[in-house]
């Protein structure tokens, strides 16, 4: 009896339920958390599509979850799942530390590569700067946890989505990584309500298949990893 009491009281008290991450198949990932969030934190693996339920049946999206900006967060994740055509020049311009001017020069991966090394460092630096004050500004608002869900799924996600075919491929890693570290900005914009966003053109193209590498030896410089 007491048993069956303490569940409903747990049922019937939110602060007390508890929250699972769940496959599309609504089969559990992990134990149950304290929050929706939590639950999202705690996924070992991510197979998208993902939502969360609560032992109650309380069923929340990821962009519920994730509260503000979560719907462009969940949307990112659903476009490396797609085959998107996108405006690869417009979008490359849009450059997360303001538009390029610069002529575009599409290249190989390995040449990618070897343009990343010579990337503007004042350019590399406004980004690092502003993919960081996003960070800040969904800190400050009291939202880390959700921030620190989306960036757990959305890196497990995408990992699986850029990992090289070939383990061996240098090359591959480092527009993996690079990719990665994009996505990731994106994610804190999305977040933190940027208007302009200033990752958005960029995330775009890295979901749809391409490493934006950007200013480099007076070329903006765009790759297609295979």
């Amino acid at each position: 009896m007491n048993a069956s009491f303490g569940q409903s009281a747990a049922l019937s008290d939110p602060t007390k339920r508890r929250w699972y991450a769940v496959d599309g198949q609504g089969a559990n990932l992990a134990g149950g958390r304290e929050s929706p969030a939590a639950a999202l934190a705690a996924a070992p693996v991510a197979p998208w599509p993902l939502a969360v339920v609560g032992d109650d049946g309380c069923r929340l999206s990821v962009g519920q979850v994730l509260g503000a900006g979560g719907d462009r967060v969940a949307d990112l994740l659903d476009a490396l799942f797609r085959d998107d055509a996108v405006d690869v020049e417009a979008l490359a311009r849009a450059t997360p530390a303001g538009a390029g001017s610069l002529p575009l020069a599409t290249v190989t991966l390995g040449a990618a590569v070897d343009a990343a090394a010579r990337v503007d460092p004042d350019w590399l630096a406004e980004v690092d700067r502003r993919r960081a004050r996003c960070r800040r500004i969904v800190v400050e608002a009291g939202r880390e946890e959700a921030l620190e869900a989306a960036l757990h799924v959305a890196v497990l996600v995408a990992t699986e989505r850029f990992d090289p075919r070939h383990d061996g491929d240098v090359d591959e890693h480092v527009a993996s990584g690079a990719r990665l570290w994009l996505l990731a900005g994106a994610v804190a914009s999305a977040l933190a309500g940027a208007d302009p966003d200033p990752f958005a053109g960029w995330a775009e193209l890295v979901v749809a298949g391409w490493w934006p590498v950007g200013p480099s030896d007076g070329r903006l410089v765009v790759t297609r990893p295979s």
